[in-house]
């Protein structure tokens, strides 16, 4: 494991081995399920039909952007070029951006929900609580907010994934959870569940969260 201070350099590093790995990241829930669409169906029945959703880091769009366009209008959100094709393929009538999660911006107000799933750790962790504040004025007062993150306490490292260097960041679960709340919303639902990638048992926790009425 190497340490890395360079913010783009970092996003480098993961747009980079996103491209590479494109098909064996596909191909990884397809040995165990993992709790990404369950916690998304917890999500879709709160919403009407037709909402603006945004998928940060929506990768190539399957399985979430495939069924959350199936009813609502759907925009994701990638580093990886790779990723974004692959995303514009399998989700025609999505909209799908080549951007960086850290900065890419929208209009206040623009979406009913926003989902994040297995993206945050891959972004500086000092950049997540700007992020979180980012989301909160994107929603529309009462909107949902989504999110998967590795439940762990990492600085910044980068270690070998799929064979690829990959860069990793991110807060404990309690520690994420107080930042959520500080930013505004309302936690709804949150647990540590572990999901099978390969060989290892990885623990993600998830968030469902509100942001108050207007």
């Amino acid at each position: 494991m190497n340490e890395m201070s360079n913010k783009s350099d970092a996003k480098q590093v993961v747009a980079h081995g996103y491209d590479q790995v494109a098909q064996a990241y596909a191909e990884l829930e397809s040995e165990a399920p993992w709790p990404r669409m369950r916690w998304l169906k917890k999500l879709l029945p709160k919403l009407r039909p037709g909402s603006a959703v945004l998928d940060l880091g929506c990768g190539s769009g399957d399985p979430a952007d495939v069924e959350i366009a199936k009813t609502h209008a759907v925009t994701g959100v990638d580093i990886s070029q790779a990723q974004i094709e692959l995303a514009r393929q399998k989700v025609s009538s999505g909209r799908f951006l080549q951007a960086d999660v850290g900065s890419v911006t929208f209009p206040e107000a623009s979406f009913d929900a926003v989902i994040t799933f297995y993206t945050l750790e891959h972004l500086p962790r000092t950049e997540h609580g700007t992020i979180l504040q980012r989301i909160y004025q994107w929603l529309r007062g009462g909107g949902y907010f989504l999110i998967s993150t590795e439940a762990g306490e990492v600085e910044e490292i980068v270690s070998e994934w799929l064979g690829v260097p990959m860069y990793f960041s991110c807060f404990d679960p309690e520690t994420l959870k107080q930042m959520v709340q500080e930013t505004g919303f309302e936690i709804l639902e949150t647990a540590v569940e572990t999901q099978t990638e390969g060989n290892e048992e990885i623990p993600y926790l998830w968030l469902l969260a509100q942001k108050p009425a207007d």
